[in-house]
């Protein structure tokens, strides 16, 4: 009976479905690819804003809420103008650490 059980009859279903799950696997795999592709290139492609032309629009926006009468918008807006300059500047060979000290 144990012999019946073990046969290569009965073991051979269970290996053609493990196959097909794996075949399942590689075709949504395959299928999913050029989506993953195109979105990719398509996000890669888009050109990222300047760090100039978000400084001007918070200085503007600063600007504007003074006009308005509202100081501490406008003081939190020049605040997040001077973090995106800072965000924004190439450091330079003194504003670098050293990595061991002297």
């Amino acid at each position: 009976m144990v012999e019946e059980a073990l046969s290569p009859k009965i073991m051979m279903p269970a290996r053609q479905i493990i196959r097909s799950k794996l075949f399942l696997v590689a075709l949504a795999l395959l299928a999913v690819m050029p989506l993953l592709w195109i979105v990719g290139f398509h996000s890669a492609a888009q050109s990222p804003v300047p760090c100039e032309v978000e400084y001007d629009a918070l200085v503007r926006q600063a600007k504007q809420e003074l006009i308005d009468g509202n100081r501490s918008a406008a003081l939190n807006s020049l605040i997040a103008a001077r973090t995106k300059l800072r965000d924004c500047e190439t450091p330079t060979a003194k504003d670098v650490a050293p990595l061991w000290q002297n």
